[in-house]
């Protein structure tokens, strides 16, 4: 029995932290970086735990892997050497005590530039839409230049550190402790998370975003790492999908300030953001109508408000798909 509530305590660690891993790509710098060539044609997500009729937006460039193979490569290619020593040291001593490792598969889905850039850019005024649409309690706070700290709203606490933002990639640390009630005790992990992006145009010169990034979580202790290591698929999926939805959400986002400004307006005033940071989510929503307008590709109707929250919640359930909890 205890086992048994140490795995589903370590399943929703696990889920905590591809949620808070997930929000991160919110914080690459704007910039296109290189990315694996194709390994085959995009085709339209399919996944048994997502509504596909909601993410034909989305499309899954290469699958996800968790391979030795796979792995070995993306150790080899972490840039420690640009890293300062103290996170280089944090970063040694994570790999070393690895236990999990995940490629997450590239996507592909359209999206203006500019919209995309910005919330790299603002990931503390990303999450605060969400709690603002009321799709999730997670909370991201900037503490210093390069450094959050993120609450799920359920006892669940990390502390991030942005090792490296160019053009090329970003590379995060997240050290967090997870909350469970089916545990007594919090669970430690620590994450290295290695996020590229570019900007790509489709056939019809719509512009799109290409995305992929590495996981590596650390358990010191050796009997969750045992039990994570036993659930590691369930975990590989949780990580697969919150990428994918926050993906879909950069998407929606997009869609919303080309064909529903006055809706982000209102969004605007629920969000607990600064002034200055309400004003630039403003500022940016009208320069991107505007530019959608002058272009002719915004459909004379708005785009409907229910069409950019439906998504965002889980099929038959009024759990959102950005969770709190990290329950699925």
């Amino acid at each position: 029995m205890v086992g048994h509530r140490t795995a589903l305590g370590v399943r929703r660690v696990l889920s905590n932290c591809a949620v808070a891993l997930a929000c991160f790509p919110a914080i690459l710098p704007a910039g296109e970086a290189a990315l694996p060539a194709p390994a085959s044609p995009a085709t339209t997500v399919s996944d048994g735990e997502i509504d596909a009729k909601l993410y034909k937006v989305l499309s899954v460039v290469k699958p996800g892997s968790s391979s030795a193979l796979v792995r070995k490569q993306a150790v080899a290619e972490l840039p420690l050497d640009d890293l300062t020593p103290d996170a280089r040291a944090k970063a040694e001593h994570l790999l070393q005590s690895l236990g999990l490792f995940r490629r997450l598969p590239t996507l592909a889905f359209d999206v203006e530039p500019g919209v995309y850039h910005y919330l790299l850019q603002n990931p503390d005024v990303a999450v605060s839409t969400w709690r603002a649409m009321e799709i999730s309690r997670f909370e991201l706070k900037q503490v210093s230049p390069g450094r959050y700290h993120a609450d799920a709203g359920d006892g669940s606490v990390g502390d991030i550190e942005v090792w490296r933002s160019t053009r090329d990639d970003t590379l995060i640390y997240c050290d967090g402790a997870f909350k469970s009630p089916l545990v007594i005790k919090p669970i430690v992990a620590r994450s290295i998370m290695r996020l590229r992006t570019r900007i790509v145009s489709s056939d019809d010169g719509t512009p799109r975003a290409e995305c992929t990034g590495d996981v590596f979580v650390e358990f010191p202790s050796p009997a969750v790492e045992t039990i994570a290591k036993v659930i590691s698929p369930i975990s590989h999926s949780i990580a697969d999908r919150n990428f994918k939805q926050l993906s879909v959400y950069a998407h929606l986002m997009s869609q919303a300030m080309t064909r529903q400004p006055a809706w982000v307006q209102q969004l605007a005033r629920r969000m607990d953001a600064s002034d200055d940071q309400k004003a630039a989510l403003l500022q940016l929503t009208a320069q991107v109508h505007r530019a959608a307008v002058d272009r002719a590709r915004v459909h004379r109707e708005p785009l409907p408000v229910d069409d950019i929250i439906s998504p965002l919640r889980l099929p038959n359930d009024r759990d959102t798909i950005i969770p709190a909890s990290g329950t699925n």
